[in-house]
């Protein structure tokens, strides 16, 4: 520590030149915020965050003042709890006093600090502004009426992801947030990742629920509804829930699901190993034909990063892998293979993915993902949505008993687990490259992780006299500084990329349970760790289900017949 100040006539160290909130939140102060996110710098607008300073006339913004030695802070005076407090309540003056039926109740901040300041009444009356919700976006709907300007959407759409697709408009008390010329979010810059979701202390900003449609389904006799998990929404259930990784989440929820009505339910792990087989051969196929075809190969199972490509960066898209995302090569099975096989109507299946990521309900509405009029995936549901479904059907997943998951999609490798963490897909190809390529058997596979905790990191691999360079970047500002690098130093030595549009990747990504902190990501990539080292079949080209099969239906990952049917396209936007 540099130096003491007196905070509540109590002494607490601080550092030279870092924000007085900081210290205070170091120190086991609690400071109410709504504007304020760790890694940004701080705008003081919301003023929850005042404090008062002996010598200063007027209460200051804790988050945006630096620390001065010597100086005496009271958090909690009767000047500080009047200021906040009348904060509060002037937002929720202009609030709709909707909370019993919000989708937020109980997990919104401003309800939250209400309910800490003692909030008991209204003080505060006028005509309210009158905001018209928007729901034409396919993954995120806005309520306007429910927004309080913290800012916090803004900034995490401009800075992180930079898109830009709302902003402030408007002056004065009819300030709001919207999209360019007060249209939709469906015909904005918007990649639909839903940070903003994560982001947003109150409703204003919510994904676009499929849980009506999946209800209806469920209900039919018509259809047989299938659901398929993403090994990444296991730990994120198991981190909620605080289950562990040998309390077989995954079986439980199959349990779970079959209680819903559901008539199959799938590991989608299966289609990540072979996301990872479809990747490994195109960048097999690249390096052999050497300047034929362009380096580096990057990843496309992410369709936020996806659809920045198309609007920002349409350079990025030769470089593509040309394989659907798991999501897409699983509903494109169920809907030909699987009903084939099973001499069923493709009319007649519903499948529902469950997904970490809000993104994936604008990839399943595309028209590229439709067979003939036929939606490969029909519904998508957010780690959110599944909770909140199983809480509707008074189900508790603690008390759950253990089902199996139904065949033939029921057995994935350790390396479909690694797609739910950022630079886990990169170790996974290069694996899977290296078991392709190696020659001599005394090579030996190591994929050295840098030192450094950044959200961008590179390292390489040996085969015989060859290396070949990984990378992995989260977070569309990283993924963009990382490849305007690569060219502006025209570096050769990496090979492929890694980019996933969220934080962390799929642990942080918009369909997630709500969370201000990054400790949830690296609790979710732990799990993911760990169940890693609990699978018994460790390479995806083991995997037995996936060879047989291929076996079945006459072609392997790779070839002509592979391609032609699991093959992605891309559309550039003017």
């Amino acid at each position: 520590m540099d130096f003491q100040i007196e905070v509540n006539n109590r002494k607490i160290g601080a550092f030279e030149g870092e924000k007085l909130l900081g210290a205070l939140q170091r120190n086991g102060f609690r400071i109410p915020t709504l504007c304020h996110m760790n890694r940004f710098s701080p705008t003081g607008a919301c003023r929850l965050c005042v404090v008062e300073v002996e010598g200063k006339g007027d209460l200051i913004t804790s988050c945006s003042y630096p620390v001065e030695e010597g100086m005496k802070v009271k958090t909690n005076s009767r000047r500080v709890i009047h200021a906040r407090k009348s904060l509060v309540e002037l937002l929720l003056s202009n609030h709709p006093d909707d909370c019993l039926y919000c989708q937020r109740n109980g997990d919104c901040e401003l309800q939250w600090l209400a309910g800490e300041m003692n909030v008991r009444e209204r003080r505060y009356f006028g005509e309210k502004n009158r905001f018209f919700p928007d729901y034409s976006s396919s993954s995120v709907a806005r309520d306007p009426a429910k927004c309080v300007l913290c800012s916090r959407c803004v900034r995490i759409c401009e800075e992180v992801q930079l898109v830009t697709a709302i902003d402030f408009i408007s002056r004065g008390n009819k300030t709001k947030v919207n999209s360019a010329f007060g249209q939709g979010l469906n015909v904005s810059s918007c990649i639909h990742c839903g940070q903003c979701i994560q982001v947003c202390p109150t409703a204003a900003l919510l994904d676009i629920s499929h849980l009506e449609k999946i209800q209806a389904a469920l209900a039919s006799d018509r259809k047989k509804v299938m659901f398929f998990i993403s090994p990444s929404v296991i730990a994120s259930v198991a981190e909620k829930l605080n289950m562990r990784p040998r309390d077989n989440v995954m079986k439980k929820i199959v349990s779970a699901l079959k209680r819903c009505g559901a008539d199959r339910v799938f590991d989608l792990g299966f289609a990540n190993d072979i996301n990872i087989l479809e990747d490994a051969h195109r960048l097999v196929q690249v390096l052999q034909a050497k300047s034929e075809k362009p380096l580096p190969v990057i990843s496309s199972c992410c369709p936020s990063w996806v659809r920045y490509a198309e609007e920002f960066r349409p350079g990025a898209l030769d470089n593509m892998s040309l394989s659907k995302s798991p999501q897409q090569v699983l509903g494109t099975m169920l809907k030909t293979l699987y009903a084939e096989n099973q001499k069923t109507d493709i009319e007649g299946i519903y499948t529902v993915a469950v997904m970490p990521c809000v993104a994936k309900k604008y990839e399943a509405s595309l028209e590229k993902n439709t067979h003939k009029g036929v939606s490969e995936v029909d519904s998508v549901l957010t780690v959110r949505e599944l909770l909140r479904m199983l809480r509707s059907f008074g189900l508790d997943l603690s008390q759950m008993e253990e089902e199996e998951v139904d065949s033939p999609y029921d057995v994935c490798s350790s390396a479909a687990w690694k797609l739910g963490y950022s630079g886990g897909k990169a170790e996974a190809v290069a694996r899977q490259v290296f078991n392709m390529t190696a020659g001599s058997k005394k090579d030996t596979f190591r994929f050295n992780l840098p030192k450094n905790q950044s959200i961008r990191r590179e390292t390489k691999i040996t085969i015989g006299k060859e290396q070949l360079g990984f990378a992995w970047v989260s977070s569309i500002v990283e993924a963009e500084k990382y490849l305007q690098e690569l060219e502006e130093e025209g570096r050769d030595d990496i090979h492929y990329v890694e980019v996933m549009a969220c934080l962390g990747g799929c642990a942080g990504g918009g369909g997630q349970p709500i969370s201000r902190g990054f400790e949830n990501v690296k609790a979710r990539k732990r799990f993911c760790v760990e169940m890693e080292k609990l699978s018994p079949v460790k390479s995806p080209a083991d995997n037995p289900s996936l060879g047989k099969m291929f076996g079945d239906s006459g072609f392997d990952p790779g070839n002509a017949a592979a391609r032609d049917w699991l093959k992605n396209s891309f559309d550039e936007k003017k």
